[in-house]
């Protein structure tokens, strides 16, 4: 059973068409795919959607119904790690080790936590999809 933990710059994809998207669909339709985000994911995705609201990329229908569609999938689709203190700490390490940004290396110590039940990164960040192969685990960008 595959687990495939989404970061934001790929679970947008799902609900903005973009290149990637087919890929992230391809993923969405794996009968036996376990879906993750972490619970930063939410507040990531939101903001992300409101970026492309304020430039102008998506109408404000647009941005209801992404977050209703999002909403529904939060209920239906995710298994859902809450951030905990642990993965502050481990945060700070990956960011000197790896050079990344806050809410990434928040991504990538969230996920390292399921490195026992091998799961795939899902990722259109390049820094974290090169310090998820870095670290030995599989990594899939769409």
């Amino acid at each position: 059973m595959p687990l495939y933990f989404f970061d934001t710059s790929a679970l947008v994809k799902r609900y903005h068409v973009e290149s990637g998207s087919e890929k992230v669909d391809e993923i969405f339709k794996d009968p036996d795919g376990i879906l993750v985000i972490a619970s930063i994911t939410i507040a990531e995705f939101v903001s992300a959607f409101a970026r492309k609201l304020n430039e102008g990329i998506i109408s404000e229908d647009d941005l209801r119904i992404c977050l209703s569609e999002f909403s529904k999938d939060i209920i239906s689709s995710f298994w859902i790690i809450d951030l905990e203190r642990s993965h502050i700490n481990k945060s700070v390490s990956l960011i000197i080790k790896h050079n990344l940004r806050t809410l990434d290396s928040l991504q990538f110590a969230v996920f390292s936590t399921l490195s026992p039940i091998n799961p795939t990164m899902v990722t259109s960040d390049e820094a974290l999809l090169n310090a998820t192969v870095k670290e030995g685990s599989h990594a899939i960008k769409p």
